[in-house]
């Protein structure tokens, strides 16, 4: 995302999903277009890498709660 807006349109998709934490920890991310993306990794909410997605970011810092009771 850049600072200064160009003509364009983004479509941003998040999903939230229930898993099993100890069968996560197990498993190793695959980076299948290493040309395309620096890598995978699993991260706890109250624990993200930085520099954020910028709409990523955003829902951060809107006090946004992906696991609503």
């Amino acid at each position: 995302m850049l600072e200064q807006p160009k003509k364009c349109h983004y479509v941003t998709i998040f999903m939230r999903a229930m898993v099993d934490v100890d069968v996560v920890k197990e498993q190793v991310p695959q980076n299948l277009e290493p040309t395309k993306c620096d890598g995978w990794d699993w991260y706890e909410w109250d624990h993200l890498s930085h520099p954020l997605f910028g709409p990523l970011e955003k829902m951060v810092k809107g006090a946004f709660d992906p696991f609503p009771i």
